[in-house]
């Protein structure tokens, strides 16, 4: 029966059975050796080792996107809005004004998941509901006060 060393870089385990190994959880790329081996071998491209990977997932590839999270530190995310959204929802205009927070709450949660292109659309879209909600805000306002002073004139 075949024993097996195992390494995690710095040491060597071993000898295992394969039944040990395969309680030992190595991946498919955990250096193993046996004696019949010249040299340290990645345990995935050992056939006789195949069973042991039966059950587990292949190796996750990592994604190829054009922004990874070390590229996020050279950039500042969108401007989120949430502060001019929020005040204007509290002063002029609610229903608008939510949509403006709902917005701006999405622009750095995406853009810290690499989702560029998502954040700045969030952002266009919390800086539109929020001059909406303003200008619609500022116009109900001044209509308001056209209504009563034209109430306050008329005499009622």
């Amino acid at each position: 029966m075949k024993k097996y060393f195992y390494s995690d870089g710095t040491n060597h385990y071993g000898p295992f059975t394969k039944e040990e190994l395969r309680e030992k959880g190595i991946t498919r790329d955990t250096l193993v050796w046996y004696k019949e081996l010249n040299d340290w071998h990645p345990a995935g491209k050992l056939s006789e080792l195949n069973g042991i990977f039966e059950l587990a997932p292949p190796p996750v590839e990592k994604p190829t996107s054009s922004s990874t999270i070390s590229d996020l530190k050279f950039q500042q995310p969108p401007k989120t809005w949430l502060v001019e959204s929020i005040l204007v929802t509290i002063f002029c205009c609610l229903p608008f004004g939510i949509a403006g927070i709902v917005n701006a709450s999405k622009v750095e949660s995406r853009f810290y998941a690499g989702d560029i292109e998502g954040a700045k659309a969030a952002s266009a879209k919390a800086k539109t509901w929020t001059t909406v909600s303003f200008w619609l805000g500022l116009a109900g306002s001044i209509l308001y006060i056209i209504a009563m002073l034209a109430g306050a004139v008329s005499g009622f």
